[in-house]
């Protein structure tokens, strides 16, 4: 970490036992935020698999190749927060009884697939459920920063960024997979369209990044 300095602590097994030290309480505040992570991004990897083998995903190479790029990223955070947990002695959240299944849904893969699902409709649920993943990565790196734990910050930190930037790259792609959808539904798009949404989206995030500086 470049701009934090952080201590490097010895992981200890969590004992809900009489005698707890501090360092034990905040090791399990630790464990328990890496499982609830853990359980998120089970949740968001169930419906990947199944959008990538959608015939229209296929029509639409830019979608695939961010779908398949989620789907990597998401099976190698699972391990890596797998071995993390078990590392430091704790244990993955039940993904029924997780805090996600309310809000991202248990019933989120059967509802994939009997829908008549559109790619942009698939890419949005996907911007979403890694948006979710980046504000969640952005708690974890704080509480792993403000406790000294370095493994796990810097696990957060690299998830972060690998989500940041798949967001971005969603937001670039959709207008132009929303418009082909239209088209094939024989919709007529306006010439010159994908180049002004392109370029008035960019504009309004610019400016918004301006306005924050």
């Amino acid at each position: 970490m470049s701009d934090f300095d952080i201590k490097d602590r010895t992981a200890t097994r969590y004992d809900s036992s009489e005698g707890e030290t501090s360092g034990e309480t905040e090791r399990h505040s630790i464990q328990a935020y890496v499982s609830d992570m853990l359980a998120l991004e089970r949740h968001i990897e169930v419906p990947l698999g199944r959008q990538l083998q959608m015939g229209d995903t296929a029509r639409f190479g830019d979608a695939q190749t961010v779908i398949a790029e989620i789907k990597r990223l998401t099976d190698a955070h699972v391990t890596e927060l797998e071995r993390l947990l078990e590392q430091t002695g704790g244990s993955a959240a039940s993904p029924v009884k997780s805090a996600w299944s309310s809000l991202l849904g248990m019933g989120a893969a059967a509802i994939d697939s009997v829908r008549k699902t559109k790619v942009s409709k698939s890419l949005r649920d996907d911007y979403t459920a890694l948006s979710l993943a980046t504000i969640s990565y952005t708690m974890l790196y704080t509480t792993a920063v403000g406790m000294g734990d370095t493994p796990t910050a810097m696990l957060a930190q690299r998830h972060l960024s690998d989500y940041a930037r798949l967001v971005m790259q969603i937001a670039q792609v959709i207008p132009s997979i929303v418009l082909l959808e239209l088209q094939a539904d024989g919709e007529t798009i306006a010439t010159g369209a994908p180049e002004t949404i392109r370029r008035q989206i960019q504009e309004v995030w610019r400016s918004q990044s301006a306005a924050q500086q």
